[in-house]
């Protein structure tokens, strides 16, 4: 795991190439390496995180034999040895160990169709000097992050956006419509980027740069065929497939752990990898605040599978603290809630000497685990209460079967995973701002929603391609990769994911209950009290920690701040906001926290503030 940098055209110099790739030094403190080629046309760049081939044949960027493809890779292919001997049959010559080389190999091979190959998580960026030709790609689920931009004559990627933003002929600016989609669901999604100019590759896409052209395209989609309804083979498919992701995803040259949260999901992760692993080191945060407190539960399952147990401790006087520390990380607007506890657990885990974690995230999405999916499944006209007690009570014993889902559920969809909504946010921002945002929210989740599936399966894949990937899997990415620290998630396997899709959700989500095919593979393995207990989720008590002196933080920083002086937000926003909160409830709650994450991020990214270094917000 690393980060990349690459620039094709009218390059930077190489002093400013070398400030830009030194910006992802967090993601690789292992090595850096720099490779010019094309007569200085191209420049790949790499900050190393050794986990497979410690030895320095590991270096990159890694070229073939005669120097004629060379790559900038970020991630883990965990089929690489097999990839390996069917390329080495074929008569290609490997120099190293690393799973990095047979991606160069698998393109002279195979082409654009090599990603079809990989099995892993991944983001790299592959210069052809023979064909001049450039070829990003990410991995299917977009676990890892791939940004580029074009501009002053050159496209240049890499994994984040502070490493094109260290370029000075990149203009630093928001952009209106990546900022609105912040507000209004708390991270940007993958259809745009904060910053003009900027865009995200998509999960499941490459792009091929040749000449001035560059062509994008989709290599892999959810494919929901679910043809395996027999329950007996489902339950042992859906085993035998997990403890594959898992045993596959333990390939490395340096210490395995897990980050435990002591739900089934992390839990699972745990017994599945014990048995192959002389250690394992397991990692858990918690908090003084009881209703978010799991570290009994992982306890439980550390001592009942032996692993080398760690806890630490999320405390709320940090918090301004580690609001400043996340924007260094977070070089996108992102709601602080998800990032605080992973944050911490992986610092946790770099703290003892583990850069490999596995991580329970993706579950919940493929095996239809959210609270929320119960109210999906509940129409409409069935209002909240004691109606809705007796139609769950009805749907549990069989007598009611699933609803279909149609166009009004990506309201009812925006109302759990939404925030600032289209009557909320004019009352915060300036006409003028809004006028130049263009889509509305619905917009950005109407192109995967699927009127006419059952209403959960309809949800779930709204979660999977908007909420997974641009939320739960950034989180991941950035928060592990803060410490330098590579966190798998072996629930999004994609042949995983491809064997949870051809099973029919009346087995996942079976007569209401959530969840229900994986809690039977978990009983198998699991102590029945993890199994049945409720979780609780690794999220931190933010609702609670908003207090007067919470209060005070976000009038200092937002007080003639940057988003007030840029016209975005009202000047009198504090009136306003203590309207929407009292009619909005946790809604106005959760727009304080973004309104100071949106402040923090304008004044670090797009000001170039230090907040760090700042002893107060000062303007």
């Amino acid at each position: 795991m690393c980060g990349i940098l690459g620039s094709v055209g009218r390059t930077p110099a190489a002093e400013t190439f070398d400030r830009m790739l030194d910006t992802l030094a967090h993601r690789g403190p292992d090595g850096r390496g720099v490779r010019a080629l094309d007569d200085g046309a191209v420049l790949l760049g790499h900050r190393r995180l050794a986990i497979i081939d410690l030895s320095a044949d590991g270096a990159q960027p890694i070229g073939n034999e005669d120097g004629t493809v060379w790559l900038t890779f970020n991630g883990e292919i965990y089929n690489y040895r097999e990839l390996r001997e069917q390329l080495q049959r074929l008569g290609h010559r490997f120099a190293s160990r690393t799973d990095s080389e047979a991606i160069v190999h698998a393109w002279e091979e195979w082409g654009a169709e090599c990603v079809t190959r990989l099995r892993g998580i991944f983001a790299f960026g592959l210069w052809d000097q023979r064909a001049k030709t450039l070829f990003l790609a990410r991995d299917p689920l977009g676990v890892k992050p791939l940004y580029y931009a074009r501009y002053g004559g050159r496209l240049t990627f890499a994994s984040q956006p502070k490493a094109i933003l260290a370029d000075p002929d990149f203009r630093r600016e928001i952009d209106p419509q990546g900022l609105r989609d912040f507000l209004s669901f708390g991270y940007v999604s993958h259809a745009r980027c904060a910053f003009a100019g900027m865009a995200k590759l998509p999960a499941g896409h490459t792009a091929t740069l040749q000449g001035d052209a560059l062509r994008l395209s989709c290599y892999w989609r959810i494919d929901d065929r679910p043809d395996l309804d027999d329950p007996a083979e489902a339950l042992s498919r859906l085993g035998e497939g997990l403890a594959d992701a898992v045993r596959s995803q333990l390939v490395s040259d340096v210490p395995v752990g897990c980050f435990l949260s002591g739900g089934i999901d992390s839990s699972l992760l745990v017994a599945l990898a014990r048995p192959h692993l002389a250690e394992l080191r397991s990692f858990t945060i918690g908090f003084e605040e009881v209703s978010c407190d799991e570290r009994d539960h992982a306890r439980l399952v550390a001592a009942h599978f032996g692993t080398r147990h760690h806890e630490g401790l999320a405390l709320e006087r940090d918090l301004p603290g580690r609001l400043c520390e996340l924007q260094e990380y977070f070089d996108e607007p992102f709601d602080p809630n998800g990032p605080l506890p992973f944050f911490e657990v992986a610092r946790l885990a770099r703290r003892h000497d583990t850069v490999v974690a596995l991580g329970g995230d993706g579950a919940d999405e493929l095996f239809a685990g959210y609270l929320r999916y119960d109210d999906f499944d509940r129409p409409a006209w069935v209002p909240p209460g004691p109606a809705a007690r007796l139609w769950r009570g009805l749907r549990r014993r069989g007598l009611l079967g699933a609803r279909r889902s149609v166009a009004g559920d990506l309201a009812r969809y925006f109302g759990y995973e939404g925030c600032l909504d289209d009557d909320s946010l004019p009352t915060l921002l300036e006409p003028s701002f809004l006028d130049r945002c263009g889509e509305d929210a619905e917009a950005v989740m109407r192109p995967y929603h699927r009127p006419g599936l059952p209403a959960v399966a309809a949800a779930q894949h709204l979660d999977m391609q908007l909420y997974l990937v641009d939320h739960i899997l950034c989180k991941v990415d950035r928060a592990s990769m803060a410490h330098g620290v590579e966190a798998r998630v072996p629930f999004l396997d994609p042949e995983l994911v491809r064997l949870a899709f051809r099973i029919p959700l009346a087995l996942h989500y079976r007569r209401g209950e959530r969840k229900a095919l994986l809690k039977r593979v978990a009983r198998q393995w699991l102590p029945a009290a993890v199994v049945t207990e409720r979780k609780k989720g690794f999220s931190s008590p933010l609702g609670s920690w908003f207090d007067a002196r919470s209060d005070a933080l976000l009038q200092d920083w937002l007080e003639d701040g940057m988003l007030v002086d840029s016209g975005i937000l009202r000047p009198d926003w504090p009136r306003r906001l203590a309207v929407l909160q009292a009619g909005h409830g946790v809604a106005g709650l959760r727009a304080r926290w973004l309104l100071l994450t949106a402040e923090l991020w304008a004044r670090r990214w797009i000001a170039g503030q230090n907040l760090q270094e700042a002893t107060t917000p000062g303007r």
